[in-house]
């Protein structure tokens, strides 16, 4: 079901035990999953949802959720393990539910220790206001120290991503993964979606904004801890390619996303580190 061009909560997949809604007093709702802790709601105060979510994204063990914030981590994107880590394709168990706020954990366990021969402990935590807080604390509760690169892979929703613009990103370098990881500057004072876009800015500011994200409002996305921007779209021939997403639904979305990519982190036994991003209309 859709409603005005964006998934309604109630296209929201998974039954009542599997997924937590947030109320906030200012009107403001959210729904995690436990599938990957995963933020696949978030309307504003407005009524307005902000994420967008794909009418056909997938649920259950070893899937990915195709829209909201998925949670990546041991690292990001291709590499020696499944693309984006594991922790979004995992059950987490829920913490604590406050009403407007979540907190979900997952540990390592012989699964992930096959993938990956850490221990580790993650817990992420959901604070509904008039504002989206996300934050993301990884534990390096084994012996010996390890390395990961994270990220909060928000998909935001656009009403015609073709008249959007993310500002805050203007001479920064970038590694462009689709003309096969040169290293560019970005020279314009806004970046605007032309054609399909996978970009890794790397030591960005704290925050940056989605102009003209759904009519005349903004997205902002602020972040602490993370340290680079990744901004993503598919576009047209990518995303009729994916099966788990709308042909035509690039122009509904863009993925602009916290991330801890360049300068990985390391923790040492005992160590925890720890990633939070913000997200706000305006």
């Amino acid at each position: 079901m859709r409603e005005n061009g964006r998934p309604s909560t109630s296209s929201v997949s998974g039954s009542g035990e599997d997924a937590v809604t947030l109320v906030h007093s200012s009107g403001a709702t959210a729904r995690i999953t436990r599938h990957g802790a995963h933020v696949v709601s978030w309307v504003d105060p407005s009524g307005q949802e902000r994420l967008y979510l794909s009418p056909r994204a997938r649920y259950g063990p070893g899937e990915a959720i195709r829209g909201g914030i998925p949670v990546i981590f041991p690292q990001f994107a291709t590499g020696p393990l499944p693309k984006h880590g594991f922790l979004r394709t995992r059950r987490w168990s829920l913490v604590a539910n406050l009403g407007d706020s979540a907190t979900f954990h997952i540990t390592d366990d012989d699964e992930t220790r096959a993938l990956w021969p850490h221990r580790f402990r993650a817990e992420l935590s959901v604070e509904l206001a008039e504002m989206l807080t996300v934050s993301l604390v990884i534990r390096n509760s084994g012996d010996s120290k390890f390395s990961f690169t994270a990220a909060l892979h928000n998909y935001l929703a656009v009403t015609d991503v073709q008249q959007a613009a993310v500002e805050g990103l203007s001479g920064l370098v970038y590694i462009d993964k689709v003309l096969d990881g040169t290293r560019c500057v970005e020279e314009g004072a806004e970046l605007r979606i032309r054609g399909e876009t996978d970009r890794i800015y790397v030591s960005g500011p704290r925050q940056v904004a989605v102009s003209s994200a759904l009519g005349s409002s903004s997205t902002v996305v602020g972040a602490d801890g993370f340290g680079d921007w990744v901004v993503w779209n598919p576009w047209r021939e990518l995303s009729a390619s994916l099966a788990d997403m709308e042909p035509d639904d690039y122009l509904e979305m863009l993925c602009v996303e916290a991330a801890r990519i360049s300068d990985p982190v390391v923790l040492t036994p005992g160590a925890t580190w720890s990633g939070t991003e913000v997200i706000g209309a305006t």
